[in-house]
């Protein structure tokens, strides 16, 4: 026979369980929301290499285009100036 103590013992036991359990879950949806930031980050991370290497390799090309465009024209000093 279970006595009134008993009882009052489980009872206790299980709300602890409960509580053990409850803490549990949001320890591992913390953990859960950590790692989806963590990978976002990591993601935008990498867009913005990607998006500022672009720029950089489309103004070095278009810098080499124009040195290679318009070329740098001397002219020969006019004859019987002095030199």
């Amino acid at each position: 026979m279970s006595t009134p103590g008993d009882d009052a013992q489980r009872e206790l036991e299980r709300k602890a369980l409960r509580n053990v359990r409850g803490l549990l879950d949001k320890v591992e949806e913390d953990e859960r929301l950590t790692r989806r930031g963590a990978v976002r980050i990591a993601v935008i991370a990498v867009v913005v290499a990607l998006v500022a290497t672009a720029i950089v390799v489309v103004w070095m090309s278009a810098r080499r285009t124009a040195d290679t465009a318009n070329p740098v024209v001397i002219p020969a000093p006019p004859k019987g100036a002095p030199q």
